[in-house]
């Protein structure tokens, strides 16, 4: 058996400080200073684990001092019990620290669509002393919650390079036009968009503009602010029972729709091109510390994308 093999026998813990010190250090006097010890107990310490393990942990290099292979080895382990140690006592904390406390967020309207919600809704029924807070947004503005403490976090439809926030990628949606009338909906063209009326409700600027640029890319100048509207109404649920209605056309996150689409109450525009796929991402404060509440929050989202 060789040396390291025999360390869960051997070794005393109380030694690991100034070993350490000296790993990091590379000199018995400042290692004195870090371990807030004498050089001689440093020197002391640091004997009897070499007598412990039968092996010279350190090379001297005049006053410097350089890590032998054996005490690489015995600093990597040092390291992994001191994980272990704390993730085992940080599972038994969270064993016993109930969630607690308010968990504030904003999102598109489409969000509260996705089967993302229901399945929150779901996980926070087993912690009943969390509190949810959700502000329905279009993705600029909740950038701008996230970042002046409104929210705890916000899930958006762009990626930003806002200094004061940091962005995940949570999920991705699709984007279609869709209309009551499926034959009036096949000649819809690049040169004749605007001879169409849309439904437009908050946020769907962000959808059109990502649709046209999809598939009409290369006529330019064309937007959102281009299309005639037929109608606004203030809730993305409203624009789809206004384009059932046969009011006008919009484009809307696929899973928006699904429901109206299976019923044959809206049709999609068919397209030769690749599906319109967009990231969803959660964006937090930079370097902000989270309570745990809010962490769990966003693990539980985390979840539920993959």
């Amino acid at each position: 058996m060789n040396a390291i093999a025999q360390i869960d026998e051997l070794l005393d813990p109380r030694l690991f400080k100034a070993f350490l010190a000296a790993a990091e250090t590379e000199n018995f006097t400042l290692a004195a200073s870090v371990a807030n010890m004498t050089q001689s107990g440093v020197s002391q310490h640091v004997a009897k684990l070499e007598e412990q393990i039968r092996a010279p942990l350190f090379k001297r290099l005049g006053k410097t001092v350089k890590l032998t292979s054996t005490g690489q080895r015995l600093k990597e382990y040092i390291e992994r019990c001191a994980h272990s140690e704390e993730d085992f006592l940080e599972s038994v904390r969270d064993e016993q620290t109930r969630l607690k406390g308010l968990v504030s967020y904003a999102m598109p309207p489409s969000c509260l669509l996705s089967p993302h919600f229901p399945m929150l809704l779901e996980k926070r029924s087993d912690h009943p002393d969390v509190e949810l807070r959700v502000y329905l947004q279009p993705s600029p503005r909740v950038m701008e919650m996230v970042a002046s403490g409104e929210v705890d976090f916000g899930f958006v439809t762009q990626k930003t390079r806002h200094p004061m926030l940091t962005q995940k990628p949570f999920c991705r949606e699709e984007y279609i036009l869709v209309g009551s009338d499926k034959a009036a909906l096949k000649a819809v063209r690049a040169d004749n968009i605007l001879d169409h009326r849309f439904i437009h409700y908050p946020g769907s600027d962000v959808y059109y503009d990502f649709w046209l640029r999809h598939h009409f890319g290369n006529k330019k100048g064309l937007d959102s602010f281009c299309l005639p509207c037929a109608g606004w109404i203030d809730n993305i649920d409203g624009a789809i029972k206004m384009v059932e209605g046969g009011l006008g056309y919009g484009i809307f996150p696929r899973h928006c729709v699904a429901a109206s689409l299976s019923a044959g109450k809206v049709f999609a525009f068919k397209s030769k091109k690749k599906p319109l796929l967009n990231d969803i991402y959660i964006t937090q404060l930079r370097g902000h510390k989270y309570p745990r509440r809010v962490e769990q929050v966003i693990d539980w989202f985390m979840e539920m994308a993959h």
